[in-house]
């Protein structure tokens, strides 16, 4: 199997923007966001733009496996107990393709770089699913360490602060 992780751009917004509903619908059942009257959830697509753009520091990947649309992952930096890293913000790997290690490549080829020793993770408190599969990861990958944090967020999110080996 041929995992590539390719920094998206403009012209992906059509893809992007669908993929995003589907993480929309996953999230749900512990978001508890409903669908507007024309049956999609929210999405500020202005925002969207930006990001595909690169005007704004959030970066997004389109995740493929042989060369088709598999997911989407976006980093973005933020600042936990003082100190600046990025984020692993959100995954999503379409629901055809789970089970197959692609999350896990994807996070890899992402978190296992020389540029960054230190990455924030947050996981909805009510995603049991995501909960395990990162816990799952950690146990799996070669970290140095991982931390469990708590924050102003930490009522919605478990997070932690994962440090690269």
């Amino acid at each position: 199997m041929s995992i590539e992780v390719r920094k998206a751009n403009f012209d992906d917004f059509s893809a992007f923007k669908m993929l995003w509903q589907f993480y929309q619908y996953h999230q749900s059942s512990f978001s508890l966001e409903d669908i507007d009257e024309q049956g999609k959830f929210y999405i500020d697509e202005s925002y969207l733009e930006e990001v595909l753009r690169g005007q704004d520091e959030c970066n997004a990947y389109i995740v493929l496996s042989e060369q088709l649309i598999v997911g989407f992952v976006t980093v973005e930096p933020t600042e936990i107990m003082g100190e600046e890293m990025p984020e692993l913000s959100d995954i999503f790997i379409l629901p055809k393709y789970r089970n197959q290690g692609i999350a896990q490549l994807v996070i890899e080829l992402l978190m296992h770089t020389k540029e960054y020793n230190e990455w924030h993770v947050a996981v909805y408190r009510n995603d049991k699913n995501a909960l395990s599969f990162w816990e799952k990861h950690f146990k799996q990958s070669n970290y140095s360490g991982v931390k469990k944090v708590k924050t102003s967020d930490s009522e919605e999110f478990h997070e932690f602060v994962v440090q690269n080996a």
